[in-house]
């Protein structure tokens, strides 16, 4: 198991995000007209930029000085670019990425485009920048196109996807147990065979590299002269490669939740395991302190984690709302890990864990794992797991025998004091490709001032990675944050001011800035205080209003958080659930 680098907290606001849009669309009035309203841009608008000197990094092909081509993908716009498979063979396969903006809010004062990635590797930035809209501070949206892509390999670019079913498929390793550790190796060779030729053949050409040069081909055809580019977790790694690659073609980075200058993937296992541990020991020391954690009425949390571990190993598997799914012992630990990347998730794994332990319920321990694993509310997956194991092993030019590989994965799982059986379920790359183009590490010598944003609690981009990332960057400055979860812009609010002068205004902080989120953090708020409590109370009062929704509990919710189905049979233009929102948004919480 290798746990992903990528924001996965933003799905926990996609929620707020469906309902902030029902909300507008039921309540806005007759006459849309506005002098705000949003009008087209033309693509070739370039950020100001400085003079630069002769440039000596690498230069990919350009491509056509034509205005990009957008079209509507509501709530954003679409397009698509071509770039090439291998750039040493700049006329040969041709690749497409996927690519999304909104539009700057204040068109007089545009600077240009900010690039955004979600991290992973794996994540879409298109899915992303649907929730970003609502995280990223108005100052900069005023000031800036929010532009996002899938990266090559993921999602509605060309895609590695395998079309794998994750449920039930992960597996676990006890130390010592051969049996267990040659079905993993088994099974993992079986699933990259099942993968289509297509897929296989793209693998190689996945890596960060040539994303980066992706990247660069996507800042010239938005008509920026240089690039402005907030990156979180595995989106450090590919900001950092940018501007190793394209020094002088850097204005702004901002690096949030850095990964550790590698390409040695059991290197960062070695970390990851540790800092998932940390997490999970603050999780269990505020809710042990706070009368509002659910499990001070069966606790200590560590032993209810412990109980429940025992248990679901000794039956198998536990219940859930779904007659057709069950919680496996991996499933166990993956929806606990899932839960630890954000800590708006850390009242669900209370809840979860408490389920578990009073009645053998997996239900919310299954959901918060789907999360992880890319698991859609039709059921379906997407491919971001196969992305993420094929990039990092394009990265990665090490290939390990099965023995070497086993020797690494139980290093890895000595790190870590509650989740090993999971870290010794991985094989590392024992079935990928062997790597072509393997990651490029470097000062960027040349560049602007880069922003790297360190979490003192991150579990899965360790703090010690972004200050290992700042220094390994000649124009590095570390900005460190006390807070818990995974990535900090967007998140907690003591930093957005420090980022936003610096994205708008090209002013870094100075080295050993810092500020708090946890001084005056609620971990754990009173029963019904909640977002989703008092989301849960707008459906119960549309509902009360005559509206015909069925009832929703925290697990519908978590599984849903687009409401794409809860919500599908709604009309928002009818006057009745006009009416109904009108009654009930005060009990809508603020995205």
């Amino acid at each position: 198991m290798r746990p992903s680098t990528s924001r996965r907290s933003h799905r926990f606001l996609t929620l707020l995000v469906a309902l902030a849009v029902l909300a507008s669309a039921c309540t806005s009035g007759e006459d849309d007209s506005s002098s705000d309203t949003v009008q087209p841009i033309d693509s070739t608008e370039t950020v100001d930029g400085s003079d630069t000197t002769e440039s000596t990094e690498e230069t990919a092909p350009q491509p056509s000085v034509e205005p990009l081509e957008w079209s509507a993908c509501e709530p954003l716009e679409c397009t698509t670019i071509m770039v090439p498979r291998d750039y040493s063979e700049p006329d040969g396969p041709m690749l497409e990425i996927a690519v999304a903006r909104q539009p700057a809010t204040d068109q007089a004062n545009r600077i240009g485009s900010l690039v955004l990635n979600p991290g992973g590797p794996g994540g879409s930035g298109i899915d992303y920048l649907r929730s970003a809209v609502f995280t990223i501070p108005q100052e900069v949206q005023a000031r800036f196109d929010l532009v996002s892509f899938d990266p090559r390999g993921v999602g509605a670019s060309s895609a590695v996807d395998c079309d794998i079913n994750y449920d039930d498929l992960a597996g676990l390793v006890p130390e010592g147990d051969d049996a267990a550790w040659a079905m993993i190796v088994e099974e993992d060779q079986a699933l990259i065979a099942s993968c289509p030729g297509s897929a296989l053949e793209l693998a190689p050409y996945v890596g960060t590299n040539n994303a980066a040069r992706d990247l660069d081909q996507l800042r010239a055809a938005v008509g920026d002269e240089k690039l402005t580019y907030l990156g979180y977790s595995y989106g450090t790694r590919l900001g950092a490669t940018y501007a190793e690659l394209f020094p002088d073609n850097v204005r702004a980075l901002v690096l949030d939740g850095g990964v550790l200058p590698t390409d040695d993937l059991t290197a960062i296992d070695l970390e990851q395991a540790k800092g998932f541990d940390l997490a999970f020991e603050n999780f269990a020391a505020q809710c042990d302190a706070d009368a509002d954690c659910l499990l001070q009425e069966i606790g200590p949390t560590i032993e209810v984690f412990r109980t429940i571990e025992a248990e679901i190993r000794d039956v198998g598997s536990f219940q859930t709302d779904d007659p057709e799914r069950v919680l496996t012992p991996a499933e166990f630990y993956i929806g606990v890990i899932a839960a630890l990347y954000s800590v708006s998730a850390w009242p669900f794994l209370a809840q979860a864990l408490y389920t578990a332990e009073t009645g053998a319920d997996g239900t919310l321990l299954q959901v918060l794992g789907d999360n992880l694993v890319g698991r859609k509310v039709d059921g379906s997956y997407d491919n971001s797991n196969e992305a993420n194991g094929f990039i990092n092993c394009a990265d990665d030019p090490r290939r390990p025998d099965v023995a070497e590989t086993r020797a690494d994965v139980y290093e890895s799982a000595a790190q870590t004091v509650y989740f090993g059986d999971a870290f010794r379920a991985s094989t590392g790359c024992l079935t990928a490709p062997p790597a072509i183009d393997s990651l490029t590490l470097g000062p960027a010598t040349g560049s602007q001032p880069i922003l790297v944003i360190g979490n003192t609690g991150d579990p899965a981009t360790p703090y010690e990675w972004s200050a290992a990332l700042a220094d390994s960057l000649e124009s590095g400055v570390l900005y460190s944050v006390e807070a818990e979860g995974h990535t900090a812009y967007g998140s907690f609010e003591c930093v957005a001011p420090v980022v936003n002068a610096y994205l708008i205004d090209l002013e870094v902080p100075a080295e050993g800035g810092s500020c708090s989120a946890n001084a005056d953090a609620d971990f754990f708020p009173p029963a019904g205080e909640s977002d989703f409590d008092l989301v849960i109370s707008f459906i119960d009062c549309i509902r009360d209003e005559g509206i015909d929704v069925a009832p929703v509990g925290t697990a519908d919710l978590l599984a849903d958080p687009t409401l794409e189905k809860l919500l599908e049979d709604i009309d928002i233009e009818n006057p009745d659930t006009i009416a109904a929102v009108l009654a009930c948004q005060s009990l809508l919480p603020t995205p």
